[in-house]
């Protein structure tokens, strides 16, 4: 019999966020519109309610064609929080819903647990200065860690500073992901959002920056995974309103 102690889980702590993405499958009983309903009347209000959540944004992904058209992003203080599970006695069903099944029954979804690595401004933005996203997710290859690491920055968060409308980027490191299906889901440990005013040049899609650099180009193909899409914010709740 093996005496080996059970690995302790790492602790979370310090700032960070909840990203959720949702997606609605063509054969559910369940639309957008009720969905969308529900989390800005109901399910987002009572997260910030508990104080754990500070503030939070509902985005759709410009190109209606992405794989995840719905993304939340739930800004958090203190992991710690989130670890210990003060968010999971939140209610997940509705009495809008088709039955009395949670939000899972009907949608696919995804949740990402993140904690800050870097922010990245100019000049002090208001917390709600984003009114248009870059959402960049970047799983490195073996041992590429240092160096994506290092091209941020020392310089990609710069020329992403010279786009125009560029307001704000922030960075973040994977500590959890989970979800709700059983399809194979790539882990993203880096996590850049890109956050743009109304002046910005941003289409649909995300386009690469012009010159492409050579660090970029490695970057890029040193990448096990990328996943990179625009966001328009739809709805703040929280501090965000304040600000």
């Amino acid at each position: 019999m093996s005496n080996a102690a059970t690995p302790t889980p790492p602790v979370w702590s310090g700032p960070g966020i909840i990203q959720s993405f949702i997606t609605i499958p063509k054969t559910s009983l369940l639309s957008q519109d009720v969905v969308e309903k529900w989390l800005d009347d109901v399910y987002i209000p009572a997260l910030v309610e508990t104080g754990v959540i500070t503030s939070a944004w509902r985005f759709t992904s410009a190109n209606p064609n992405y794989e995840k058209p719905l993304m939340s992003i739930y800004k958090v203080p203190e992991l710690r929080d989130v670890q210990a599970g003060k968010l999971q006695d939140i209610n997940r069903t509705s009495d809008t819903f088709p039955t009395n099944g949670p939000l899972e029954h009907f949608v696919e979804s995804e949740s990402r647990i993140l904690g800050l690595e870097q922010l990245y401004e100019t000049s002090t933005q208001s917390e709600d200065v984003g009114m248009t996203i870059i959402h960049a997710a970047m799983e490195p290859g073996p041992g590429g860690e240092a160096d994506l690491e290092a091209w941020y920055r020392e310089e990609h968060n710069q020329q992403m500073s010279e786009q125009p409308g560029w307001k704000r980027t922030t960075r973040y490191k994977l500590l959890s992901q989970h979800r709700n299906d059983d399809k194979e889901q790539q882990r993203m440990s880096f996590l850049a959002i890109h956050e743009f005013g109304e002046d910005n040049k941003i289409g649909k899609d995300v386009e690469p920056l012009d010159p492409m650099t050579d660090w970029t180009k490695r970057a890029m193909t040193a990448a096990k995974a990328i996943e990179a899409a625009v966001y328009h914010r739809v709805k703040s709740f929280g501090k965000a309103l304040e600000s």
